[in-house]
């Protein structure tokens, strides 16, 4: 242990059924395996490791209280190679226009497993300033994609399907902003639109920090 040839969860891997699922390394392992199991490796042509679960016990299990789900976008990673993962694709993930917005370090968040938005008919500007008053994560699509493909391994649905989203992380050309979503088919729709706009079915989903981040 003192000379890092061994983690702690490297220990816990020869308790039998080892399974406490609020446990910030088993957190860490677990999405690390999700990751390598479902192809990350061989699609970026590199080894793979993930940073520490910055998440205490304590907010491990409030978030599973909650319904909430933890979530970790791997640094790098950019959305093309993300789409490919998820076996998702729309035109956002390869056109110029739409700002790159990966991650520069590993981002770890907790956000809500609900199937639909929240906060409907509200407008790209009144989303974001919620973001800044509350420090909230912005969803971006990078986010928005590991998301999505986490919900389906969970539950095997598709949230937001007929229902929007607004992708406040990132930019259309000058002044636009993403919105994303399912059509009823569980294809994934994308669009670049004025921060203004608002409508019945569209909405938003938020990423909590860690505290240790808050303080």
């Amino acid at each position: 242990m003192d000379s890092n040839i061994l983690k702690p969860m490297d220990l816990k891997q020869f308790v039998k059924n080892y399974n406490d699922f609020n446990d910030p390394d088993y957190v860490h392992y677990e999405m690390e395996e999700w990751y390598k199991n479902m192809g990350i490796e061989q699609i970026t042509g590199e080894k793979f490791s993930l940073s520490s679960c910055p998440f205490t016990k304590e907010e491990i299990q409030d978030a599973n209280e909650k319904q909430e789900v933890i979530l970790c976008v791997p640094n790098g990673i950019t959305r093309e190679l993300l789409g490919k993962l998820f076996r998702l694709d729309t035109w956002a993930l390869h056109d110029p226009v739409v700002s790159l917005a990966t991650e520069t370090e590993d981002c770890w968040f907790r956000t809500s497993m609900s199937m639909t938005p929240i906060d409907m008919k509200s407008t790209g500007i009144e989303v974001m300033r919620k973001c800044e008053d509350e420090n909230m994560l912005p969803f971006s699509i990078e986010r928005y994609l590991v998301f999505i493909g986490r919900m389906r391994y969970l539950t095997g649905k598709t949230p937001d399907s007929e229902y929007w989203i607004w992708l406040p992380r990132g930019r259309y050309d000058r002044s636009g902003m993403l919105m994303a979503g399912f059509d009823r088919f569980h294809t994934l729709n994308v669009h670049g639109w004025m921060p203004q706009f608002s409508a019945s079915y569209l909405g938003a989903r938020y990423g909590i920090h860690p505290e240790r981040h808050l303080g």
